[in-house]
């Protein structure tokens, strides 16, 4: 999720405070480029199962005000092991059982989309919701390769988190950096509200998806971080600009596989990486009111472009093509479905002896 515009904290000279504000924008923005860049390349070159996701667990990392303790990034690293575990024993029980798996998933998603809304870390969001839903889809269709899955996001994890270290100690923030400003708090029974939506979203696509066999595993969790994203944006204001922001960043990975195509050398798909990259964390950095789109392009760039290319392969244009479909039709889905949804069940004005939203 994108880092948020810093605030001011004293009353000085306006020209100052514009110039510091920049200073440390291009910093942040030089710093999360070079670190989903560097990840990417170290993907590309070693190729390892899912290897195109881990600029996507870079990304949050690099957008924090600070890098993680040595103790904290441990702790991380454990985390993702407990998490990984728990969904190949999810991913046992959907095999065998896939009724009983539909049933628990249902309140697994609403802790986890409640845990996210109350503020929770969102890097633990994404890796349960992709755990729970990419493992056990995995383990359903190829049971052979579900180890490999459930493996490849702990090493996923642990290169983000040391491309993070890194990126930390040669561009520290600076001393005079601001915090970033702190996030509004929802009220208990609007998160409540919101997870439930969001729950029925993914949840009923799950259902559908082992009801009639599909395949295509990536399209629950598309689905799943879509209606995350826009749910964020308290109402449903900007689901038009994540719509854009999609159509954008296809047709800016389309223009990156086909130059790919004519030149297929490492250095120049490096370079080209490095420097789509670092225009997007530079909009991800500022105050703009679009940021947040940028960093949804990002992602949708890294997964389209990361998936098509790595590795190297003739079924490349096959596999740039799908995704893109899976991703237009999973951004179609998620915000249909949160307008309808919505609709039906609106957010609770403040009544007598309730405390007033303060989103408004």
């Amino acid at each position: 999720m994108p880092t948020e515009p810093p605030t001011e904290t004293g009353l000085p000279e306006p020209a100052d405070d514009q110039a510091s504000a920049r200073r440390t924008w291009d910093r942040r923005a030089l710093r999360l480029g070079l670190g989903v860049t560097l990840t990417f390349v170290i993907a590309l070159a070693y190729d390892w199962t899912l290897a195109y996701l881990a600029p996507i667990f870079t990304a949050p990392l690099l957008q924090a005000p600070r890098a993680p303790t040595p103790r904290a990034a441990v702790g991380i690293l454990l985390v993702t092991v407990l998490i990984m575990a728990l969904c190949l024993v999810a991913g046992g029980v959907s095999q065998a059982y896939p009724a009983l798996f539909l049933i628990a998933l249902f309140p697994a998603l609403f802790w986890t989309f409640r845990s996210g809304l109350h503020g929770g870390s969102s890097l633990v969001m994404i890796l349960l919701l992709v755990g729970l839903m990419l493992v056990p889809m995995v383990a359903n269709t190829t049971v052979e390769i579900t180890r490999d899955v459930a493996g490849s996001f702990v090493g996923n994890i642990g290169i983000s988190l040391a491309v993070t270290l890194l990126l930390f100690a040669l561009i520290p923030p600076l001393p005079t950096e601001p915090a970033p400003a702190p996030k509004p708090v929802l009220p208990t029974a609007e998160v409540t509200r919101r997870a439930w939506i969001l729950t029925t979203i993914t949840g009923s696509y799950a259902v559908a998806y082992f009801s009639f066999g599909w395949t295509n595993v990536h399209t629950p969790i598309y689905i799943a971080i879509y209606a995350f994203s826009a749910n964020l944006a308290r109402g449903l204001t900007v689901t038009k600009g994540i719509l854009a922001a999609n159509v954008a960043a296809g047709l800016v990975t389309l223009v990156m596989y086909q130059l790919t195509v004519m030149a297929p050398h490492f250095p120049f798909i490096a370079t080209m990486t490095l420097a789509v990259i670092l225009v997007l964390a530079r909009m991800i950095t500022s105050d703009a009111p679009w940021a947040p789109l940028a960093g949804f392009a990002l992602s949708v760039v890294m997964i389209l472009y990361g998936e098509s290319i790595i590795p190297f392969s003739d079924a490349g244009g096959a596999n740039f093509a799908d995704r893109l479909g899976e991703l237009g039709m999973a951004a179609i889905y998620a915000v249909a479905a949160l307008y309808v949804l919505d609709a039906y069940f609106p957010q609770k004005q403040a009544g007598v002896g309730r405390m007033p939203d303060p989103s408004g």
